[in-house]
């Protein structure tokens, strides 16, 4: 995946990874990419893909932007290795797409194989090291100081992708090859098999296209057999399009393998030139290439999906850290009134939504929204819907006129199978007169004294799915003693082991029950009911509640 390298003024370096359509970079925290250096401007530069490339812009800066030491007027492609410098700040532009052969095409003959009586090439479990140790003296001197040259090489090598083209490199020295390529099994590509190298002797340049025979693939992959050609063109057994339409004389293909049970890859080497035939000492050499090399490859692979799982990890405990930022730190404090709200999600990162804001004149807003769908999508979509309403809050816009903006903004921006249903809600605290507007959520439950439990009226449609759309705001009023009790549908719809519902009967028993509680004290048996019913099952969904008690006078 292209990617940004940050090196920031103290030496510190972060990665991003360019997996939108733009990625704003500057001082200021809304930008995409936050650099902390006092040269930045707030939004400095922006990175915008374009077809399969990426292009920089500066945003106007007060600074100004380079890009390989030259300054940005206009916008200008960015070439995988070119450095972007911001005041301090170094951000180099890397796009594996362009360094290496993973995007190949890998094109397999399925001609049938011919009369086999007929053919003349060697097709036969690979040998040993130790086999080919046993071998005449001046052979075994020479496949001694192959295993040595090649342990050295690829000592040095690093990640996969580096081992994988030494190996190459290595082939072309040990074998008269015009063409090296080196594919790993992957049951995610096409024919389970990705072309990891593909080079030609003596050139740099990636083959955009790869032709191999379907039956040297299985002879060597399903078989565990190295396969030696020295006339391709002739050999009835691999003679086919494939061969006749590129001319190769003579080929090589080997497995790679730590034993013969597990083979992961493959080693194909060719020659279209008459002067070039393998033999089988080639082959032996190649086999004992392969075999030196699996040992380094395998450990590259595991290394490499060891780091991608440990980066993954930490980009979601990022994004869990992030979406808990935006959960209220603490319940505000108010005379008269306790809050309480929990959250739960059945994933890392879920799409419930809570919040308590304090307002203009005493009053105190506090809502539940959930965002339909589950996991990292919700979870952005929540954070568009938080960072909507305490805009709106901030500007001191009145309660229907907030929900109306909130519903045209995400209208206008949140995909036409996303919306969100939002319970939102303005407490006096003087006169416990609550004014509320639902969007399509579950309706919330008073417990009024003496233990009778009220469903406040359902409302109107949920948020982002018609721009124009008109919301009704109710009103109720909270007496001494009353709580207030919001839910997410991950708590009525909750499922035991049998497949049941908790349900609104079971929610509203809690409820009437414990209608004396303190906030803390209902959230906690609304919670502890839940999970008595639920037991080990795996919740569905995310679990979310909010109340509001008004304390006894």
């Amino acid at each position: 995946m292209p990617q940004l390298i940050i090196k920031t003024p103290d030496n510190k370096t972060d990665t991003f990874n360019l997996a939108r359509l733009r990625t704003t970079i500057g001082r200021s925290s809304r930008s995409d990419i936050c650099i902390p250096d006092a040269f930045a401007s707030r939004l400095h530069a922006e990175v915008r893909e374009e077809g399969d490339g990426f292009w920089l812009q500066d945003l106007g800066s007060a600074n100004g932007t380079k890009y390989n030491g030259s300054a940005v007027s206009l916008p200008i492609p960015l070439v995988s290795g070119g450095e972007i410098q911001i005041g301090e700040t170094v951000i180099t532009f890397e796009d594996e797409r362009i360094q290496s052969n993973k995007n190949a095409t890998l094109i397999t003959d399925n001609t049938e194989a011919l009369n086999p009586a007929m053919t003349i090439s060697l097709i036969r479990k690979p040998s040993s090291t130790a086999d080919m140790l046993r071998s005449p003296s001046s052979s075994r001197n020479d496949l001694l100081a192959l295993i040595s040259k090649v342990g050295v090489a690829l000592l040095s090598s690093s990640g996969l992708d580096e081992t994988l083209d030494q190996v190459a490199s290595l082939v072309f020295e040990a074998v008269p090859a015009e063409r090296c390529v080196i594919m790993l099994r992957d049951d995610a590509a096409e024919g389970g098999m990705k072309i990891s190298v593909a080079r030609v002797r003596g050139k740099n340049e990636r083959i955009e296209e790869v032709r191999i025979s379907r039956t040297v693939m299985d002879e060597v992959m399903k078989n565990g057999k190295s396969v030696l050609t020295a006339d391709a063109q002739h050999d009835p057994k691999f003679a086919s399009q494939t061969m006749s339409l590129l001319g190769i004389r003579s080929v090589l293909a080997v497995p790679l393998s730590v034993d013969e049970r597990n083979i992961f890859g493959i080693i194909y080497a060719d020659s279209p030139t008459h002067e070039t035939t393998f033999t089988e000492e080639h082959l032996n050499i190649l086999t004992t290439l392969a075999s030196v090399a699996s040992i380094r490859v395998e450990n590259a692979k595991l290394l490499e999906e060891r780091l991608e799982r440990e980066r993954m990890e930490y980009e979601l405990e990022l994004a869990t850290e992030i979406q808990q930022r935006f959960q209220p730190s603490a319940p505000p404090v108010m005379d008269d009134y306790e809050f309480q709200g929990i959250s739960f999600s059945c994933y890392e990162i879920g799409g419930d939504y809570y919040d308590f804001i304090e307002q203009h004149e005493g009053k105190m807003l506090f809502a539940l929204g959930d965002v339909s769908g589950k996991g990292t999508a919700a979870a952005l979509l929540m954070s568009s819907l938080h960072a909507s309403i305490h805009a709106q809050v901030a500007a001191k816009t009145s309660l229907h006129e907030t929900i109306k903006a909130v519903n045209e903004y995400l209208s206008e921006n949140t995909p036409a199978n996303r919306f969100i249903t939002l319970f939102i809600a303005e407490l006096d605290p003087k006169t416990g007169i609550i004014k509320y507007i639902n969007a399509g959520h579950n309706p919330p439950l008073i417990g009024h004294a003496g233990g009778t439990v009220e469903q406040l009226a359902a409302g109107g449609f949920p948020l982002g799915i018609m721009p124009m759309a008109e919301y009704e705001v109710g009103e109720t009023h909270l007496e001494p003693g009353e709580a207030l009790v919001i839910y997410s549908d991950g708590v009525s719809e909750a499922n035991n082991l049998a497949g049941d519902e908790f349900g609104m009967e079971r929610l509203t028993e809690v409820v009437s029950k414990n209608f004396q509680a303190s906030a803390s004290g209902m959230r906690d048996k609304v919670e502890s009911a839940l999970s008595a019913f639920t037991q080990t099952a795996p919740a569905n969904d995310d679990i979310t509640l909010v109340i509001v008690k008004r304390k006894d006078s």
